[in-house]
């Protein structure tokens, strides 16, 4: 007993002796272990109060520079897909001034957004210079740091579109999307947005137009299923559908479009209703609807009056708007006051070197030429026309609207010996309708303009090229426009005065009884459609006399008087002449030579009554046993003019 409580046994022996040789290790080595498990989850929490740290200071950078906006530009830095409100070069500095002092340079992310919106800011006023140098700053620092920024992305190619870079802006704008296609968080959703819209702008303006509007629906699709937090980009989006749609001729959709993005906005954000209802005009405008088009421009005004101010330039841009809208409703006293009011804004905001300076220029050259000052309007056409394409480029679509109204100044002058200008005019039309063509653009009312212009040249060879533009031009128009719409009434009525040149007067007379009758049923015409109206009676007149048809003549007279009083006023040269020559007719076959300086004198304004002479004088008198007088009666009034003398 004793050596057993003496001895131990060998095992036991061996154990105790290896544990107690093991023990001390084994204690260092859970010493090191818990040392290093410590470690870790110091390193651990001490970078997850880092990172939250850091999350609170970009929150509140991110805040702080929101706050910043919104009190300085009238913005959120992360918001908007659209135009930005205006604000002074002033306004600007200071922002980046206050910029550069609220986000420090460790806040990389933060900074370069802020950046990026000051540089979308900079384009609105014109200086895409510096917009660009933001820019630049802003993708060095995020290169620098290596983080990718979605929102810096989607500014820069807004950028890129602005300048009509399309291209380059179409790379930039895919390779940013790449990253986001499976994002979650709704932040990012976000900007994917804006990068689709940009992606979708730059398709467009690559006249890839199919795969815009592919882009621009999945874009919408995108803004709808994030809820009531998108609906304004949602609003935005539609109003941009609604600008493509207005482009490519669906004018019953892009009304659709923007009555509902107006319909979103216009209680919870008047501005993004402002801008929809901007579009809607020139919607309205292209589909001849004026005079819903002047109310509309007209609402606009008053709301910007009111929201912005007396000086402040969207203001002046709604009274070009309105200028537009009136000119086209016939009330030129309204168009030319508008425009005065304007140009006091614009010059004094954004100086003369601004699209939008241009678009003054171009509305006044279009009220001077109703004015009659030729010169002037081609001046302002030219400048205009000049100043988009620097600053957009040649393409872009206000250019070619600058463009083609230049055109019209230079073709319908009114200088028959002006050759150069004509000539001028015809190529820059041309120019525009190949560049539609190449952009899978309609331009039927430049394809119209062009005809008409072919149609005023002497020579066969013109009149039959005027002749087949026409009828081109007839199955266009038929594609795009009601039977009302003016651009198809102008277009049948220049064919029919054409088939009256070649002396097919029956085909003509056929095509003039279809004029009138659709100005007649017309809910929506313009002013000037009514002397077309009167034109054509007078024609149909004309023709009946020359066929041997007097009662019929006179009834056509009749109608012509009455439409003169009715539209165009019982005291218009239209009516007084008409009524004279009536009188005459019933007693006589044809006009006398003097007719037009008995009832007109000396006074250059009284052109009904040279018109009437014309058409119902010596040279259009029945001649007895031929119904239709056709290539037996002279091919010009002035040649009838030359045989009754």
């Amino acid at each position: 007993m004793r050596n057993a409580r003496a001895e131990p046994d060998a095992g036991d022996s061996a154990g105790g002796d290896g544990g107690a040789t093991r023990s001390p290790r084994h204690r260092r080595t859970i010493a090191i272990a818990l040392a290093l498990l410590t470690l870790a989850l110091a390193a651990s929490w001490t970078y997850a109060h880092w990172r939250e740290q850091r999350a609170q200071e970009t929150a509140r950078a991110t805040a702080a520079l929101d706050r910043l906006f919104e009190s300085r530009l009238g913005i959120a830095s992360t918001s908007g897909l659209g135009r930005l409100p205006f604000v002074s070069r002033a306004n600007l500095i200071a922002t980046e001034a206050a910029l550069r002092r609220l986000c420090p340079h460790d806040q990389p992310a933060v900074r370069a957004r802020g950046l990026a919106v000051l540089a979308r800011s900079y384009t609105v006023i014109g200086d895409y210079r510096h917009a660009q140098a933001l820019i630049d700053e802003a993708e060095r620092l995020l290169r620098e740091h290596g983080i990718d920024d979605p929102g810096v992305d989607a500014a820069s190619a807004s950028l890129l579109n602005l300048q009509a870079r399309y291209d380059r802006a179409e790379v930039l704008a895919s390779q940013a999307l790449r990253p986001l296609q499976n994002a979650r968080d709704a932040a990012t959703r976000m900007r994917r947005l804006a990068l689709q819209t940009e992606l979708a702008r730059a398709k467009w303006g690559l006249a890839d137009d199919d795969g815009a509007m592919a882009m621009l629906e999945s874009a919408l699709a995108d803004a709808r299923a994030l809820g009531p937090a998108a609906r304004d980009s949602v609003a935005e989006l539609l109003t941009l559908r609604g600008e493509w749609r207005t482009r490519e001729y669906q004018l019953r959709a892009a009304e659709r479009d923007l009555e509902q993005a107006i319909a979103m906005t216009e209680r919870g954000n008047p501005l993004l209703a402002d801008a929809a209802r901007f579009q809607l005009v020139h919607t309205l405008l292209k589909n001849d609807l004026d005079l819903q088009a002047r109310a509309q421009a007209e609402q606009l005004l008053a709301y910007r009056r009111r929201a912005f101010g007396e000086r402040h330039p969207e203001t002046g841009r709604a009274w070009v708007l309105a200028s537009e809208a009136q000119y086209l409703c016939g009330d030129l006293s309204a168009a030319v006051q508008s425009a005065a009011r304007a140009r006091a804004i614009i010059v004094a905001t954004y100086g003369e070197q601004h699209p939008e300076y241009a678009e003054l220029l171009r509305q006044e050259s279009q009220n001077d030429a109703v004015l009659g000052h030729g010169r002037a309007a081609i001046a302002k056409a030219r400048a205009a026309n000049t100043l988009l394409e620097t600053t957009l480029g040649p393409t872009h679509e206000r250019s070619l609207r600058a463009k083609y109204n230049l055109a019209i100044k230079l073709v319908f002058s009114g200088d028959a010996s002006d050759t150069e200008s004509f000539k001028q005019g015809v190529g820059m039309l041309e120019e525009v309708i190949r560049t539609g063509k190449e952009t899978d653009i309609p331009m039927p009312l430049e394809k119209t303009k062009l005809a008409l212009a072919f149609a005023e040249q002497p020579g066969e060879a013109a009149q039959q090229h005027a002749e087949r533009l026409l009828i081109d031009g007839q199955i266009e128009n038929r594609k795009y426009f009601p039977p009302h719409a003016n651009i198809r009434l102008v277009s049948d009525f220049a064919l029919a005065q054409l088939l009256v040149r070649r002396r097919r007067d029956a085909q003509a007379d056929g095509l003039f009884a279809e004029v009138i009758a659709h100005i007649e049923r017309g809910d929506h015409i313009r002013p000037t459609m009514h002397s077309v109206a009167s034109k054509a009676l007078l024609y149909r007149a004309s023709y009946a006399l020359s066929s041997c048809r007097k009662d019929q003549a006179l009834t056509l007279l009749g109608q012509q008087l009455a439409y003169c009083e009715r539209h165009l006023g019982p005291g218009s040269d239209c009516a007084a002449s008409t009524r004279v020559a009536l009188s005459e007719l019933e007693h006589h076959d044809h006009l006398p030579a003097r007719f037009a300086e008995h009832v007109g004198g000396a006074d250059p304004t009284r052109r009904w009554a040279r018109r009437l002479a014309d058409q119902l004088g010596y040279a259009r008198r029945c001649v007895s046993g031929i119904s239709d007088a056709g290539d037996q009666r002279p091919a010009t009034p002035a040649e009838g003019r030359a045989k009754s003398g």
